[in-house]
C-alpha cells in the first residue's frame, strides 16, 4: 500500500521514482476526468495528450500543493479538469481546419462509426460512476491485477470483483439494447 503523504512528500522533493509511482496509481482516475470532459468531443489522441500533460503540470507545480490541506488525487484531479478544459479550447479552434482533411487508410464511415462506439463504450463505462468505472478502466484497458487496485483503492479483493462482475453485465445490456454488438 503507498502511503499518499509520503509520496506527496517526494514528489515535492522531486524523487524521479516518485512521477513514476503516482502515474501508476492515478492514470485511471485522471482518464476518467478528462473522458468526463472532453471525451465526447475530443479524439484519442487528445485525451491521452491530456493525461500526460496533467501529470507533467503535476511534476511542475508539486511545490504548490498544500500537505496540510489536501491529498494527491484531488489536486491531480483538479489539475486533469482544467487541462481538459484547455485542450477542449484547443480542439475547438482547430475544428475548421480540420474539416477539409480526410484519411486515406480508412473509409470515412468506418472512421465515423469506430469513432462512435469507442465515445459510447467509454460513456457506458464513465456512467458506471466511481469508483466502478475507476476499476474497470484499471482491470480492463491497464490490465491491472485485481489484488493490485484492491490495494491502491483500499477495497476488498471480493468488492472489486464483484464490482467487475456487475459492470461487466451491465455493459453488456447496454451494447445489446444499442445494436452494438459484434460477433467479430
Amino acid at each position: 500500500m503507498i502511503n499518499e503523504i509520503k509520496l506527496l512528500h517526494n514528489l515535492k522533493n522531486k524523487k524521479r521514482n516518485c512521477l513514476e509511482d503516482v502515474i501508476k496509481l492515478y492514470t485511471p482516475y485522471v482518464s476518467v476526468v478528462i473522458y468526463n470532459t472532453i471525451g465526447s468531443i475530443a479524439p484519442k489522441e487528445d485525451i491521452e495528450e491530456a493525461i500526460s500533460d496533467t501529470f507533467l503540470q503535476l511534476w511542475k507545480n508539486a511545490d504548490s500543493i498544500d500537505e496540510e490541506k489536501g491529498c494527491i488525487r484531488s489536486y491531480i484531479g483538479a489539475v486533469a479538469r482544467n487541462t481538459a478544459k484547455n485542450k477542449l479550447r484547443t480542439i475547438k479552434a482547430c475544428e475548421e481546419l480540420d474539416e477539409n482533411i480526410v484519411s486515406d487508410s480508412d473509409n470515412p464511415q468506418d472512421i465515423v462509426l469506430k469513432n462512435e462506439d469507442r465515445k459510447f463504450l467509454l460513456a457506458k463505462i464513465t456512467a458506471l460512476g466511481e469508483p466502478d468505472s475507476e476499476i474497470f478502466l484499471r482491470y480492463y484497458y491497464y490490465n491491472e491485477k485485481i489484488r493490485t487496485i484492491s490495494d491502491v483503492m483500499h477495497i476488498h479483493v471480493s468488492t472489486v470483483k464483484s464490482k467487475l462482475s456487475r459492470g461487466k453485465e451491465k455493459l453488456k445490456n447496454a451494447i445489446m439494447q444499442n445494436g452494438r454488438f459484434y460477433n467479430e
